[in-house]
């Protein structure tokens, strides 16, 4: 038993000591064991630190680290090793001493592909190239019924591919076509349609050559001084609807020089057409000499543009270098056009079926924006006009709306108010032109005036006037019905801010009339003032009996209450929605659409 136990003992004693002489980690075979930490650092392929890492003796070092790509790199991390640019370890060892691994990585270009979206067109490639590398100009796609324009990196063909630009992403490159369009039919079109009637969208009886607007000379009244019978007095336009007048009618002093089309449009075409029919791969642009005229025309993506360049002497302007120039969009059909006379006058204009437009600067004084727009309602249309008087700039704005029954204008014009920062809204008979009076907004110490204006044509019971100017002596006084005695007003009175203000009176007021001149053939304006009796409107119900009292003159005003009431509610609609629109467009904001002369 005891012997037994002493074997036991000694198997024992020998086991610990061959596992004392193994320590298990590759130690020495000295027959002693590494024992403790050690420091394991991790340096990256640009030389850097990734990390310090203390682990026990035996373990296995390990490093989680990526390489990030770049758009121009695709990094590889390929392993590790113990010296920089030294062979890659097959595994990391365990630790038994302290160590410093080195990270091998390799880098290639990062490649990129390009597509060719031809938008039903022929197929195109793609191309794949490395970062940095430019494409090769790739084949022309061809479409039926369509010519090929070019590449663009967007749909919509804003901005054409540049080919010598270096590749650095995946992209997608679009065709941009033009439909095969009929030049030869185009341009025909176009030189047949370029004339144009501003005139066609308004009532004839609006216009100074209207008949019944054409008075003789000798009728046209200046001289009050007398006492003139009222049925005699000849009455116009008044401001608003003579700034609109007056616009047009510069406008077509412009379109007179497009009669020169007519001369060369048939030649024009003829040799458009015989360039087109010998140049068939390229019809863009044909530039040409008729006689005196210098003609370019111009086929582009979305205009057939046509441009002619002479110098002429022209009413009103002289000896001036001229240069029209048209075009048509050729999906749309809408034409727009240019006058360019000399430096200082110019004009651009757009229309279409149902609106017409123009911008006009015009002998260096005027700038005005007009436009109209025919619709379900009737005509609508807005001017702005800037006029430079004595190196300032004055600016004034129309509105107007004609129906079947009434043209109605409202704006900010009046010559004849000195200081005016008010509103007028003008109402006419658009069956035969007659002005049916006005309302006025004017804005006095915060004090708001409405008054209504009647010609006194229109005010049965007043049958002459005389007028009788302010002197150092005396004011200004007006007479009536050939009486000694002068016209009385009345006053508001009462408690309030308008008890002192008048509550009606007779003033003279600027319209415009129109006489023809045998001998020029032209019909010429005159400014007028002409008397007009107006009334505060909360006034207007006891405006009779005012008149009785003060002058002992009965009146009736032979205006219909539809006509009178129309007035007012011209101003209650109008008048808010045109302050909201008055200051909408600025000089320069015209200059800028007017532009400058084509060039090629």
């Amino acid at each position: 038993m005891k012997k037994a136990f002493f074997v036991l003992l000694l198997s024992l004693v020998l086991a610990f000591s061959l596992l004392a002489c193994d320590n298990g980690s590759g130690g020495p075979d000295d027959g002693t064991q590494p024992t403790g930490s050690f420091t394991v650092t991790w340096i990256d392929e640009n030389g850097n630190t990734i990390s310090s890492d203390t682990i026990d003796a035996g373990s296995i070092p390990t490093c989680n680290y990526t390489v990030e790509d770049t758009v121009e790199w695709d990094y590889t991390l390929e392993g590790w090793a113990t010296s920089v640019g030294g062979d890659v370890l097959s595994a990391i060892p365990a630790a038994d001493a302290n160590a410093t691994y080195y990270a091998v990585v390799t880098a290639v270009k990062q490649k990129y592909t390009v597509t060719f979206n031809t938008g039903g067109g022929s197929n195109v490639p793609s191309q794949t190239v490395e970062y940095g590398e430019i494409l090769s100009l790739p084949e022309t796609p061809t479409y039926d019924g369509h010519r090929f324009v070019g590449w663009s990196y967007d749909q919509n063909g804003m901005e054409a591919v540049d080919f010598n630009k270096a590749i650095t992403a995946n992209d997608e490159y679009f065709a941009i076509w033009n439909e095969v369009v009929d030049a030869k039919a185009l341009l025909a079109s176009l030189l047949s349609g370029y004339s144009l009637n501003p005139w066609s969208f308004i009532p004839e009886c609006m216009r100074s050559d209207y008949a019944q607007n054409v008075v003789q000379s000798n009728e046209i009244i200046q001289d009050y001084s007398s006492f003139i019978d009222t049925a005699s007095i000849v009455y116009g336009f008044g401001e608003q609807w003579h700034m609109v007048h007056d616009n047009l009618e510069q406008s077509e002093a412009f379109f007179y020089v497009l009669n020169v089309i007519d001369t060369v449009a048939a030649s024009s075409i003829t040799a458009f057409n015989n360039y087109f029919d010998s140049n068939p791969a390229d019809t863009a642009r044909h530039t040409f000499m008729n006689g005196n005229y210098d003609i370019t025309i111009d086929l582009s993506q979305e205009f057939i543009t046509y441009v002619i360049e002479y110098s002429a002497t022209l009413p009103i302007f002289g000896e001036q270098s001229i240069q029209i120039a048209l075009a048509m969009h050729i999906e749309s059909g809408e034409r727009i056009g240019r006058i360019q006379l000399g430096d200082a006058n110019a004009l651009a204009y757009k229309f279409s079926e149902n609106s017409y437009e123009f911008a006009i600067k015009y002998l260096g004084v005027r700038r005005a924006m007009f436009s109209i727009e025919r619709t379900n309602d009737g005509v609508n249309g807005k001017i702005y006009e800037y006029l430079t008087v004595s190196s300032s700039e004055i600016g004034s704005c129309a509105e107007f709306y004609i129906t079947d029954n009434y043209v109605s204008v409202v704006g900010n014009k009046a010559d004849n108010m000195i200081g005016f920062t008010g509103y007028i809204n003008e109402l006419y008979d658009a069956t035969n032109g007659r002005m049916l009076g006005y309302e006025v907004k004017e804005t006095l110490s915060s004090i708001v005036y409405n008054t209504l204006w009647f010609n006194i044509s229109d005010i049965a019971g007043i049958s002459s006037i005389k007028y009788q100017p302010a002197s150092e002596d005396a004011e200004a006084t007006v007479y009536t019905n050939n009486k000694s005695t002068a016209w009385e007003n009345k006053k508001v009175g009462g408690i309030g801010v308008k008890m002192l203000s008048r509550r009606y009176d007779i003033e003279f007021r600027t319209q415009y009339v129109y006489s023809y001149d045998v001998q020029s053939g032209k019909y010429v304006e005159h400014k007028i003032q002409v008397p007009m009796l107006f009334v505060q409107e909360e006034n207007y119900g006891t405006l009779v009996d005012d008149i009785e009292e003060k002058n002992n003159i009965s009146i009736v005003i032979t205006l219909s209450n539809a006509h009178i009431e129309k007035i007012m509610l011209d101003y209650d609609i109008l008048i808010p929605a045109f302050e909201l629109i008055k200051d909408e467009m600025t000089s320069q904001e015209i200059v800028d659409y007017i532009g400058s002369k084509i060039e090629f």
